[in-house]
């Protein structure tokens, strides 16, 4: 009986086991609020509709996120939370206020060692998405050794959302930012909570694409998350960084507070209170662009200056963007029929937010209505991948701090969705090799699709284990030093040379 018991006791601590947890099963863990039950399948264990905060419904829409309320007895796990409240058509899944809860794949194995963390912030442009949509499911990247965790965050006009009233409520005096709050709200229950499940607080990643990528912009930038990540992956998204003063004054706190009592005010609210007492129904009928704000608090200043300052957080990013970024993107900022040459010169500076040089456009040309579209494809294309490396540069200019650039140059097998004219590898392309998830798609894969999957993926946990990409049986990653010799291409070596080296002069302020 005593050998047993001091076997047990051993086992607890070589395992990383606690008799308790053990007793209970290993899909059975203790986390903030009390005990959740999860599954254990094919060597993944997976938690999903963890709680990760409190309902922020009622008197506590648009109010910062608080803490999770207990429950009694065992929650359980096994089943994806409804996604938060949005007006994005591709989402089906049930939504609801109610929607701040994270899932977490981990590996069913035990380790003496607490693993890396891997945070994914999906996209969506702030008004869409969820953390359970299905190309995010994480069991395949936990077979390389790390913990993955998705989330749900307040989208749109009930996660983006500026008013007088709820700034002077707020004791930080700040309003605007609710969805990121959100994310550094999961970021934190996760350093307190995932060494549950093996996790190591220690190394956590946080990485996401378009509008997650985004984020990771932010929240490498904010003074709130310090600490609570040690390296970040972006894909696709850095739109947090004014290259302008044009587009700076559109993170302005007091012009979204203005347009919010505007928005009260047509929906017959005197203020906050009134707009608390609305269903959320009659809020997503009413147009809205959320944005994010430079509120004192979660940001103090844009994040253009801060990054020239150096005073964004010290971790090493990991930043890229795809071959055909944008061109699935342009329709939707203008309509196709204004895609003529006599519009040309408007065209682009609407999205330069300034009018385009002569050297603009003696780059992107538009003799004719054709030669029109395709510079503007173009454009669009070169724009995403100037905003990358104006980031990197920034990140790489500060001692210390990493930055490893990408281009996804890769051409599926077949165009993973209809993306317009000539494109290939568009806005998202990367996500399913990131997540090693081909197998979710029945197109015929082929061979260099499967092993860039296998590169990528490999490429992302790396990363996330030591802040270095590079690893056995990998092409060599260089780090970013502002040229393009060390902007890695990823695809096979005809379609990098197919594409070329990249060329940002002209867009130089």
């Amino acid at each position: 009986m005593l050998f047993k018991a001091a076997m047990a006791a051993i086992c607890a601590v070589v395992l990383g086991w606690s008799g308790a947890a053990a007793a209970r099963g290993a899909d059975t863990v203790r986390v903030e609020g009390g005990l959740i039950a999860g599954t254990a399948t094919d060597g993944v264990r997976a938690f999903f509709g963890v709680p990760y905060a409190a309902p922020p419904v009622g008197d506590l829409r648009w109010r910062a996120p608080r803490p999770v309320k207990p429950w009694n007895g065992v929650r359980p796990a096994t089943a994806f939370s409804p996604v938060c409240r949005q007006t994005a058509p591709w989402i089906t899944e049930p939504q609801s206020e109610d929607c701040l809860y994270l899932n977490i794949w981990a590996p069913a194995a035990p380790s003496s060692a607490k693993r890396p963390v891997m945070v994914w912030i999906h996209g969506g442009g702030f008004f869409g998405g969820s953390g359970s949509q299905a190309q995010y499911d994480g069991a395949r990247l936990t077979r390389r050794d790390v913990v993955v965790v998705t989330l749900n965050y307040r989208l749109g006009l009930l996660g983006f959302f500026s008013h007088p009233d709820l700034t002077a409520e707020s004791p930080d005096r700040a309003s605007g930012n609710q969805g990121v709050l959100d994310q550094i709200a999961a970021l934190r229950w996760i350093h307190d909570n995932i060494a549950a499940v093996g996790g190591d607080p220690s190394r956590v990643t946080i990485m996401g694409e378009s509008a997650g990528g985004e984020s990771v912009a932010i929240l490498v930038a904010s003074p709130l998350a310090k600490g609570l990540f040690q390296r970040a992956i972006s894909e696709s998204g850095n739109y947090g960084l004014p290259l302008d003063p044009a587009e700076a004054r559109q993170f302005d706190m007091a012009e979204a507070e203005a347009a919010g009592a505007a928005f009260a005010q047509a929906n017959g609210a005197s203020g906050i209170a009134g707009l608390r007492a609305l269903p959320a129904e009659q809020l997503l009928r009413a147009a809205w662009s959320p944005r994010t704000v430079v509120d004192g608090h979660l940001l103090r200043e844009d994040l253009t200056t801060l990054y020239r300052a150096g005073r964004q957080n010290r971790v090493p990013i990991l930043v890229g963007w795809n071959a055909d970024e944008g061109k699935d993107l342009a329709p939707e900022i203008f309509a196709t029929s204004q895609f003529t040459a006599e519009r040309h010169a408007a065209l682009l500076e609407g999205l330069l937010h300034k009018k385009p040089s002569a050297a603009m456009l003696a780059k992107y040309p538009a003799r004719t209505d054709a030669e029109a579209r395709a510079s503007i494809d173009r454009f669009t294309t070169d724009y995403w991948g100037w905003r990358i490396w104006f980031w990197a540069r920034l990140q790489a200019a500060r001692n210390g701090d990493r930055a490893y650039v990408y281009h996804f140059v890769h051409s599926p097998t077949e165009p993973l969705e209809p993306c317009g004219y000539g494109c290939k590898a568009g806005h998202g392309a990367e996500i399913r090799y990131v997540f090693d998830q081909l197998w979710q798609d029945p197109r015929p894969w082929g061979g260099d699709d499967r092993l860039l999957a296998d590169q990528i993926a490999g490429y992302w946990t790396n990363f996330a284990k030591s802040g270095d990409p590079n690893g056995a049986g990998l092409p060599r990653w260089t780090p970013f030093d502002g040229s393009d010799r060390t902007i890695h291409r990823l695809g096979a070596p005809a379609e990098a040379a197919e594409r070329g080296a990249v060329d940002f002069r002209v867009f130089e302020p």
